[in-house]
């Protein structure tokens, strides 16, 4: 048998053959190298990238007008806040006021105006007949303003007598925090003073409400009642 016909080594194709692989080989080794180049280049830019992002910073005179700016910003919220505020609390004041001194007034009217007879004490203190609806029967109803010092209705405007709709005798508080007060007596048909109770037709309040809260201006209300006419009274 004679072996197949093939190209020896020392033969030309032969040693073509091996110079085309030898060439792809270094090729194919050449081509890793420049890939693990550029995959080092790019981690080399990551890294430099994220090492000069973490590095960045303020300058100090930057740090010093942007704490500048937000000081006189949080100072200016606060202030506004705390004005706001005050004033808020400054209105419900006068509102407490005001509905303390209609209600007092409106109960005080409407004993003056069903009363037949009055008792002057003094200008903080008078007693008013009031006659009963339904029979002949009369009830003694007292207005007067606390002046005693350590009282629980220390500086307040009350009332004693029998309640308009139950009937029992009670001491109701009908304006507080009363700093000044007055009752005045008028005659009817001329404008001076009523000298007595015979003369007294008409009564009149003068009163000064101030209501303190903290850190708040107090509050002063100043209240001038019309003449309330004593119809029953002859």
């Amino acid at each position: 048998m004679f072996p197949k016909p093939g190209k020896l080594s020392g033969e030309p194709g032969a040693e073509s053959g091996e110079q085309n692989h030898a060439t792809r080989a270094d090729a194919l080794v050449r081509g890793r190298n420049l890939g693990r180049a550029c995959g080092g280049a790019r981690a080399h830019v990551s890294r430099a990238s994220r090492g000069g992002a973490a590095t960045s910073a303020f300058t100090l005179p930057e740090v010093i007008i942007g704490a500048t700016l937000g000081s006189v910003i949080l100072l200016a919220i606060l202030t506004t806040f705390l004005f706001m505020g005050r004033s808020g609390a400054n209105a419900s004041n006068y509102i407490t006021m005001e509905q303390e001194a209609r209600r007092g007034l409106e109960r005080f009217s409407e004993d003056v105006r069903m009363a037949s007879g009055i008792a002057w004490t003094n200008n903080t203190y008078v007693t008013l007949t009031i006659p009963h609806a339904a029979d002949s029967g009369t009830d003694s109803v007292v207005y007067f303003y606390d002046t005693t010092a350590g009282s629980s209705t220390y500086h307040c405007f009350l009332r004693r007598g029998p309640d308009p709709t139950t009937g029992v005798a009670t001491t109701a508080t009908l304006i507080r925090n009363v700093q000044s007060f007055e009752f005045a007596r008028w005659m009817i048909g001329s404008t001076g003073q009523a000298l007595n109770d015979f003369g007294t037709k008409q009564l009149q309040i003068r009163l000064t409400i101030r209501t303190q809260s903290q850190t708040v201006v107090a509050a002063t209300n100043l209240v001038i009642s019309a003449r309330y006419i004593l119809r029953n009274k002859t």
